[in-house]
């Protein structure tokens, strides 16, 4: 192996929501030598219900609204222990039992796009979705104009798994958008020689600008129009000059 890391997965889907075409998932995920790693979580159909939180087991909803509507089992905090140490105790062994197969390594892809529409002045939220990577740790990092920003302005979820085992987080910027601003997202991984890097830069249409363009393209089309009845003329010439 690359590298002393070592991905366990556990998967349970329930028989009746394969029938009503759902899928409730209870994920369990650890690596190797990894202080404090580990994580428990309920999906249902791709979505996170909830996670528990390795170290208080804690359940944590995904969305406020999750909480309102659901009532986690009391013993979801045990069942979390014995999961995530079934994890921990299963992976050197597992590691043995497949005579140390290589690790698998999946390039991550990126996308950096605001959270609201954008509006000079009135604070928003840039979004770095990172999607597809395998094994589950990125580096993510963010600039303003060339310089690292206060990493209290940025947040970021946990590793969500996909359906085929790959992961996704999200990085969250907050920010207020000024004229010409350029903001990027820069994601570290094993699988990347050089970190995967996405610009975005905060462009301002004026009014000026849209009459610019108005009056341009009423321009064009003018033109248009003289050139077309200038060769109706010339054609009409020709043919009374031929009689």
């Amino acid at each position: 192996m690359t590298r002393d890391l070592f991905l366990v997965l556990l998967l349970i889907c329930l028989p009746k929501c394969i029938q009503g075409k759902h899928l409730l998932r209870f994920l369990t995920f650890c690596q190797k030598d990894v202080a404090g790693d580990g994580q428990y979580d309920i999906e249902y159909d791709s979505d996170q219900l909830l996670y528990v939180d390795p170290i208080t087991y804690r359940a944590v909803p995904r969305l406020p609204e999750f909480a309102e509507q659901w009532i986690p089992d009391p013993g979801l905090a045990k069942d979390t222990y014995v999961s995530l140490g079934t994890c921990k105790y299963n992976i050197p062994r597992a590691i043995k039992g497949e005579n140390s197969p290589p690790e698998a390594i999946v390039i991550p892809t990126s996308l950096i796009y605001p959270k609201q529409d954008m509006e000079i002045g009135v604070p928003n939220t840039l979004i770095c979705f990172v999607n597809d990577f395998h094994p589950p740790v990125v580096d993510i990092t963010w600039t303003r104009n060339g310089q690292f920003v206060d990493q209290s302005e940025v947040s970021q979820t946990q590793y969500y798994s996909n359906s085929d085992f790959s992961f996704r987080t999200s990085s969250y910027l907050n920010f207020t958008p000024q004229e010409n601003d350029i903001y990027s997202c820069s994601v570290g991984h094993i699988s990347l020689q050089a970190p995967l890097t996405r610009f975005w830069e905060v462009e301002v249409h004026t009014d000026h600008q849209t009459v610019a363009t108005a009056v341009c393209v009423c321009g064009v089309i003018l033109g248009l129009i003289g050139v077309v009845t200038g060769l109706w003329f010339i054609m009409k010439a020709n043919k009374y000059h031929w009689v």
